[in-house]
């Protein structure tokens, strides 16, 4: 049964500091490594995060960017990658990518993705001061349904851990960016979540129980969102 769990964000071609999350979690003995996607669209090398996630067998979702990359769509925005100038295997990899996976762990069905389910651009906040709330019908679906005890997504580039009645979602944040890259790790022997910094060495910065504290909000489902969180981070 799956016990330790590494978690790379949205990795946005960033290759070095994918290079040193996976080697690190490999010295952690994780039982594997779950990646939200978004391959595609920055400075560092494609080809070189993709052969990467191959080796290391990290089980990964397609994210909004590798989509439009492969539709040709948003190839205005900085540091785009252009599908004639990729590789056939590089096209094959984001190709076979799919939209989510589940997998079964000592806590329970974890589901990853990258947005919420199939939809790759759904954020989930559950509303603070400087950002409202987002809500998603399919997640309190997925939540109603009682299958799942974890969810796992990115797009929102933050490490966060939300709670819900009977699930937690995580949000696994990204490489990219110099403001606190990094990384997680689920200990679910533990039941504890791990926050890691990439910069200037991996360093670990956090830790949080995957049961909320008396302090913790505690949400129903996303329409009991009320803007009036503070954030659970996975940072300094």
């Amino acid at each position: 049964m799956v016990t330790r769990i590494g978690i790379i964000g949205d990795v946005h071609a960033e290759h070095e500091r994918l290079e040193r999350a996976l080697t690190f979690l490999a010295g952690e003995g994780v039982d594997t490594v779950i990646c939200t996607g978004d391959l595609a669209d920055g400075q560092g090398c494609l080809e070189r995060c993709v052969a990467l996630l191959a080796e290391h067998n990290v089980q990964t979702v397609r994210g909004n960017h590798d989509r439009w990359v492969l539709e040709d769509k948003a190839r205005h925005i900085p540091n785009a990658h252009l599908r004639q100038q990729l590789s056939g295997t590089v096209i094959d990899f984001l190709e076979a990518l799919p939209q989510e996976h589940h997998l079964e762990t000592r806590m329970g069905a974890l589901k990853l993705c990258h947005g919420v389910g199939s939809n790759d651009l759904k954020k989930v906040w559950p509303g603070t001061e400087r950002m409202p709330a987002e809500r998603s019908a399919h997640l309190d679906d997925i939540i109603a349904e009682g299958r799942f005890r974890l969810m796992v997504n990115g797009h929102v580039h933050y490490r966060t851990l939300i709670h819900f009645h009977g699930m937690a979602l995580l949000n696994a944040g990204t490489l990219r960016g110099d403001h606190r890259p990094g990384f997680s790790m689920l200990d679910l022997e533990a039941e504890e979540v791990h926050g890691f910094e990439l910069e200037p060495s991996v360093h670990a910065v956090k830790v949080h129980s995957l049961h909320p504290c008396d302090a913790t909000r505690v949400f129903t489902n996303t329409q009991h969102f009320d803007d009036n969180w503070e954030p659970v981070t996975l940072y300094a």
